[in-house]
């Protein structure tokens, strides 16, 4: 089974995880606000967020901001330890990148 980089708003949260379909990152289907699928780059520390679920339809933009805004950006099933602060954040939105946030620790 392959698996993708995927990521999903439920309620509050942004959750990242290598999985088959965004479903199997939800843990509420009725709460869930979109997702897409994202790209990171280990060496910039980079998250670029793009695309739509299929299951769930597209994320917006003001939902990813304000998840990596209030630090509510996961990446396992106990939604602890944010990631939001640690890493750089951009979204492509299919014709330019647009910077969401930029760690100031990240090299």
């Amino acid at each position: 089974m392959k698996l993708f980089p995927k990521f999903i708003i439920e309620e509050e949260n942004m959750i990242l995880k290598t999985v088959k379909n965004h479903r199997d990152i939800a843990t509420n289907e009725s709460r869930v606000k979109g997702g897409g699928s994202y790209i990171f780059d280990i060496e910039t520390n980079s998250f670029t967020l793009y695309g739509e679920s299929y299951e769930f339809g597209a994320a917006k933009i003001e939902d990813i901001k304000k998840c990596i805004e209030d630090g509510k950006v996961y990446a396992n099933d106990e939604l602890t330890n944010s990631i939001a602060d640690k890493n750089n954040f951009s979204f492509y939105n299919g014709s330019e990148i647009i910077k969401l946030f930029i760690c100031a620790s990240c090299h």
